[in-house]
């Protein structure tokens, strides 16, 4: 496996990599391989993967990634890798595998070899030819069956009946086109014959139902002048009601003329009056409501008034309390600065103290340092030598060298610790010094601090006493220009949103539009109440006339005029019944004396028997017209389908032909012809290459068996059905006979198949496509030869070698391993295999 390619004995961080770098067609080709394995992270604990690659060089060429290598070593050599393992390489457990390869694994391998993909091509061209005619010569059989199928027989031939898609025949289709030509004539005799038989008896319905429908239009005319004779008989029983009715219309006009006009006079002024009196009221209603809220204006003026004032005031209230909050917040900023002052100060002190501190220490053991000095100069005194600061020779009272005294360097390193304590206590001062100038400044800016009692903290609590105070007056404010607008609106009052110009205006144009209001009520009020005086006049008049006039067409009383009036819509009723009456007295005497020329001495016939009659054979009519109707269908349906096989025979028949000749071809190319030996196009080219590998192995074989064997190609196969073409077999010289190459021995295999890739090999050189194979690979097989077997497979090999050929033998056999000059030896360790080349 791949994954198990890598030692385990490797060092993890060593990479393992595969670098093959050969000559193919006197080109050089370098491959560069890496397995896919585990390895420890750069970085972190744990392991990575590494992932599988491949590369191959060639003149100025790159090409990476396994699949693309893999097809660019496929394409120089010719053959894929599975070949070359079956060409060149005899691998142990392997090697018998291209002496016992079946005709197909011989197919494949010949196929690249030899280019001879061009007569597989051939073969399935012609296979896919056949196939394609077959299926259309189906899809043509099919149609044919399934519309003879569909030919609507009398009697159903036997033909037609066992016809099938897979026997159809030219016999076949030319009975069945002979018999639908005479149905077809039988069809037409049957169809004449009901055609006569329909129109023959259409016709004696027609004369029928004619007979009837005169008669029925007789009796009709009968049944109408009998009716017409009882309307005549109505009408003159109504004459009466309809003469009174004429009576009541022409009193009734007289009425309409003379008393209706002065009583829809009365009707018209009372309801003038009623109207006048509806907006008298409505007037006096909006008067007394205008009266009513004149009484409210100068109550809201003297609020509005109070509300301006308030209003001023409250401005003036914020601007005071706006300039106390810039003032507290002033005073906050001062607040602040005294305590950073207060809190420097602190500071200031204790580093103050703590410089002092440090100074003493600094002075105290600045001291000790230079009487420290004199002690180191005592120690290097010497009696009668001058001392080297007085220069006495004498030394009676020399200085002692004291413990605990500071070094220079410790010395100096206190001295920049005051330094710097120096500094800190000087920038401290500065910041005060800042500070206090600030404060300074905005103390100045607040007017009372020039008094002499002036307090920060006592005048800013003084501030925010004035601020609360403030705040409380503008509240209460509020809450009484809130009460004040309730008063005024009914409306919520809102200070931030409130207008008062455009409230005062909105006011007055509102007081100003009530008050004309009012004056246009009291005018319209006197106005309509002149009108109503007068309609009320006018009205007493106009009742005298009505009652004048009814009394003058006879009614004593309203009341006996009225039940006696009737309506002027109930006149017109009236008036069209009349009308009505008249035009039918008319019409009955007209069709009365049209009728009676007719049906003067005409009796009506009861024709329920000849319309039974003529139901019984319209059922006739109808059965005969489906006959017909379906015997034309038959016949329409027959010509039809004998229009489409007559058309369909002439290409079915040539298709037939046609499906034969490929498919004859389809059978010789694919090595399926019955009763003949089954070699396909392909395999019967590749066999001629097969003989003269034969040929070229033979030669090798032949002298490693003294003669004895000979590998000849199988000519005939057990079974008639089987294909044959690349099979072997080996002659036997001893008995003269043929026997399968599987009956060998181990080493007489090992012999044929060493031999049949040396005669492959040689046969690629001289003839294949552009193939060339240099070297052969042989995987152990030595074992199982006796030495003067093994003798002769050498000096076959070593022949090889003399024609440029590289041989590869991998063995375990001590006595090869000492014919053979250039070896790779692998030796087995404790830590892993190791590799020794010794040429």
């Amino acid at each position: 496996m791949v994954s198990s390619i890598r030692s385990n004995f490797s060092d993890e961080t060593q990479e393992t990599f595969v670098k093959l770098e050969f000559i193919h067609k006197n080109k050089i080709y370098k491959i560069y391989r890496t397995p896919q394995y585990e390895r420890p992270k750069a970085r972190g604990e744990g392991v990575t993967k590494n992932i599988a690659d491949a590369t191959i060089e060639y003149d100025d060429v790159v090409i990476t990634k396994i699949k693309n290598v893999d097809e660019k070593v496929e394409e120089i050599l010719g053959i894929n890798a599975k070949q070359f393992k079956q060409i060149a390489m005899l691998a142990q457990g392997e090697f018998l595998k291209i002496l016992f390869a079946e005709s197909k694994d011989r197919t494949d391998v010949f196929r690249k070899i030899f280019e001879t993909d061009i007569y597989n091509l051939i073969t399935r061209r012609l296979n896919e030819k056949a196939k394609e005619q077959k299926e259309n010569l189906q899809e043509l059989k099919n149609s044919f069956v399934t519309n003879t199928a569909n030919i609507i027989w009398e009697n159903i031939p036997l033909i037609c009946e066992r016809i099938s898609t897979k026997e159809l025949n030219k016999l076949d289709i030319e009975e069945i086109l002979v018999l639908l030509e005479k149905e077809i004539e039988k069809n037409i005799e049957n169809y004449k014959k009901s055609e006569e038989d329909y129109n023959s008896l259409e016709k004696e319905n027609k004369n029928l139902d004619e007979k009837i429908t005169k008669q029925n239009d007789e009796n009709q005319k009968i049944e109408k002048y009998q009716k017409l004779l009882e309307i005549k008989k109505e009408l003159e029983n109504k004459a009466v009601e309809i003469s009174n009715k004429k009576e009541l219309v022409e009193k009734n006009q007289k009425i309409l003329a003379v008393v209706l006009p002065k009583e829809e006079k009365v009707i018209l002024l009372e309801k003038e009056i009623l109207k006048l009196n509806k907006e008298l009221k409505k007037l006096e209603d909006d008067i007394k409501l205008g009266i009513e809220k004149e009484k409210t204006v100068k109550f809201k003026e003297e609020k509005i008034e109070i509300l301006k004032k308030y209003l001023k005031e409250i401005d003036a209230l914020k601007k005071e309390k706006d300039e106390i909050k810039n003032l507290i917040q002033k005073i906050e900023i001062i607040n602040r600065g005294l305590l950073a002052k207060e809190n420097s100060v602190k500071d200031y002190e204790k580093i103050s103290k703590e410089y002092k501190t440090l100074n003493n220490q600094y002075i105290e053991e600045e001291e000790k340092f230079f009487k420290e000095q004199a002690g180191i100069l005592a120690e290097k005194l010497e009696e009668n030598k001058p001392c080297p600061v007085c220069g006495s020779i004498e030394h009676p009272n020399v200085a002692k060298k004291s413990e605990n005294v500071f070094t220079k360097q410790e010395l100096d390193l206190l001295k920049d610790k005051l330094e710097k304590k120096n500094l800190e206590n000087q920038n401290i001062k500065n910041k005060i010094t800042e500070i206090a100038s600030k404060l300074d400044t905005l103390i100045s800016d607040i007017p009372e601090s020039k008094n002499d009692n002036f307090e920060v903290k006592k005048y800013f609590e003084e501030v925010k006493n004035k601020d609360l105070n403030i705040t409380k007056k503008i509240e209460k404010q509020l809450l009484d220009i809130e009460n004040i607008y309730q008063e005024i609106t009914d409306l919520k009052f809102n200070l931030e949103k409130f207008d008062f110009d455009k409230f005062k205006n909105d006011f007055d144009e509102k007081v100003r539009k009530e008050k004309e209001q009012l004056i246009k009520a009291e005018t319209l009020c006197k106005e309509f109440a002149n009108q109503k005086n007068m309609k009320e006049a006018d009205i007493k008049v106009a009742k005298k006339e009505y009652e004048k006039a009814y009394k003058s067409l006879g009614f004593k009383t309203e009341i006996e005029y009225r039940e006696n009036t009737i309506l002027e819509k109930d006149i017109k009723v009236i008036n069209k019944e009349i009308e009505n009456y008249n035009k039918d007295v008319t019409a009955n005497k007209t069709m009365l004396s049209e009728l009676e020329k007719i049906v003067k001495g005409k009796e009506k016939v009861d024709l329920t028997d000849a319309k039974n009659d003529l139901l019984e054979k319209q059922k006739e009519l109808i059965t005969k017209r489906k006959l017909q109707i379906s015997l034309k269908g038959i016949l329409d349906n027959n010509k039809r389908i004998y229009s489409l096989l007559n058309n369909n025979s002439k290409i079915l028949l040539e298709k037939i032909e046609e499906f034969l000749i490929y498919e004859e071809l389809s059978k010789a190319a694919s090595g399926t012809i019955s009763g003949k030996r089954r070699v396909e196009f392909e395999q019967y080219v590749q066999a001629a290459y097969f003989d003269m590998i034969i040929i070229e192995a033979n030669k090798r074989f032949s002298k490693m068996t003294e003669n004895r064997f000979y590998l000849v190609r199988k000519e005939n196969a057990e079974k008639l059905t089987d294909k044959i073409g690349l099979d072997l077999e080996v002659i036997d010289n001893y008995n003269g006979k043929r026997r399968d190459v599987k009956s060998l021995s181990g080493g007489e295999a090992f012999k044929a198949a060493l031999s049949l890739a040396l005669g492959l090999s040689d046969i690629i050189q001289s003839y294949s496509g552009g193939v060339v194979i240099d070297t052969l690979f042989i995987d152990e097989g030595f074992g199982s030869l006796d030495t003067e077997s093994r003798e002769q497979a050498i000096n076959t090999l070593n022949s090889l070698i003399d024609s440029n050929k590289l041989i590869g033998i991998i063995s375990h056999v001590t006595e090869l391993k000492e014919r053979i000059d250039k070896k790779i030896v692998i030796n087995k360790t404790a830590d892993g295999s190791k590799i020794e080349i010794e040429v």
